[in-house]
């Protein structure tokens, strides 16, 4: 997997999560699911959650993740 494809991956599985109900996972979890490098996953995160497409609960190690809003919500070029 290329590193371009890591926010990908994790943006997607976020996602089914959520479509499950499942609750927001930890950093670790994503990184050993996605298969990064921790360091570049954290990296990623905090893209996404600075892009608003993820958001960050709690703090230290007791932060986790999770989708910011269902995809389908996000505006896309072919729905204007």
């Amino acid at each position: 997997m290329t590193r371009k494809q890591l926010p990908v991956d994790v943006v997607a599985w976020l996602a089914d999560r959520s479509t499950m109900g499942l609750k927001p996972i930890g950093a670790d979890a994503i990184a050993t699911r996605v298969g990064g490098a921790r360091p570049t996953v954290n990296r990623y995160l905090a893209k996404l959650v600075d892009n608003g497409v993820i958001l960050r609960e709690g703090a230290g190690p007791a932060t986790t993740y999770r989708i910011s809003a269902p995809l389908f919500e996000h505006p896309t070029p072919w729905s204007t």
